[in-house]
């Protein structure tokens, strides 16, 4: 069977001036989380606001436990290499 993860994340970083400065943080982002992670990721929403980053996630995999884990691993490692807060996570997974 095969399981896909998606995520929507919702970080803020108060500490952004610009939609400039917001777009180089969230570049890095998607570049060292593709690299990293077999994952799919795109700023989804909030592209106008410079205060907010909202992050869409998926993952596929042959397991649900992975798919999941591959998420959180993720989120985990984005809030521990970059200076942002997570405001809200909501993740869904289904089969196919």
């Amino acid at each position: 069977m095969i399981y896909v993860a998606a995520a929507r994340m919702n970080f803020r970083v108060s500490y952004v001036h610009s939609l400039k400065e917001k777009r180089s943080i969230v570049n890095s982002i998607k570049a060292k989380v593709k690299n990293r992670f077999n994952v799919s990721v795109i700023e989804a929403e909030e592209l106008d606001n410079h205060k907010s980053i909202v992050l869409g996630l998926s993952a596929v995999s042959s397991s649900k436990d992975i798919a999941a884990e591959t998420i959180k691993k993720v989120a985990d490692f984005i809030l521990s290499n970059f200076d942002i807060e997570l405001i809200q996570e909501e993740t869904y997974i289904d089969n196919m």
